[in-house]
């Protein structure tokens, strides 16, 4: 099982902040939003793989933005209260609920830190319907060893996230695993795949999702290293259990 609580976070979009050449850290998308009471509360999804393995295959995740997102959990969505919960809400697996997303559909998409052109930091930026033609905004991404000054972009509407995911540590102020979080295979002696195995588990999955109108988009993220089916505990499956991808382009 992942380290800490599985959580669903529903709260207004503040910034939509890319990331960007010249940023530090781990590569994230940050999504900024207001908890409760009024505190900052960030949303970050993957938008390149921690694997080291060489090549896109390697270090492109995979994803599927369904612009249309109809599944019957969004009637319990929208009448979550704001901020997070942690209990009482619809917990996703990709694997084992077949009508939440379509794995074989997934497809890698690169990140482009310099022109945010046909990549997932330009597909982000359009579902959470930013203004990208104003000037960014000044944001400072906090954590635990440093702060690092980005830029961020607001919404031209009123668009309401839902964050599903694992929530920071020790300061819960936000969440991130935001993909899935099963089918990490136990590397062997010598493999460059990092181990993410102890974080395998069932209807513990990440999404980004989001409402405008009334309506209901989600983004579905998952790594090339993971395979599917998984058993009962999001483990993958001796002899059955293949790439997503399993040769697609």
């Amino acid at each position: 099982m992942a380290r800490n609580e599985y959580v669903l976070f529903k709260g207004k979009v503040r910034l939509g902040v890319p990331f960007l050449a010249g940023y530090k850290g781990d590569p994230h998308y940050v999504i900024v939003s207001d908890d409760a009471n009024g505190k900052e509360f960030r949303i970050v999804t993957n938008v390149k793989s921690d694997s080291s393995l060489t090549g896109p295959a390697g270090y492109l995740v995979l994803y599927l933005w369904n612009q249309y997102f109809d599944h019957p959990m969004t009637a319990d969505l929208a009448k979550l209260p704001a901020g997070v919960s942690m209990s009482g809400f619809p917990k996703l697996d990709y694997v084992h609920d077949t009508r939440l997303v379509d794995l074989s559909a997934m497809r890698p998409i690169p990140l482009d830190t310099e022109h945010e052109q046909n990549d997932i930091n330009a597909l982000l930026d359009e579902m959470l319907q930013l203004d990208m033609s104003a000037d960014g905004v000044d944001f400072v991404y906090p954590t635990p060893s440093y702060k690092d000054h980005r830029l961020g972009w607001k919404p031209t509407k009123d668009v309401t996230v839902y964050g599903f995911g694992f929530l920071f540590e020790p300061a819960k102020d936000g969440l991130h695993e935001t993909h899935m979080n099963q089918g990490n295979p136990k590397p062997g002696n010598g493999s460059q795949v990092k181990d993410h195995s102890n974080e395998n588990g069932v209807f513990q999955d990440g999404a980004v999702m989001i409402e405008v109108d009334g309506k209901f988009q989600a983004l579905f993220v998952a790594f090339q290293t993971q395979l599917v089916p998984t058993d009962n505990r999001g483990r993958p499956i001796p002899g059955q259990s293949h790439p997503i991808l399993d040769g697609k382009a």
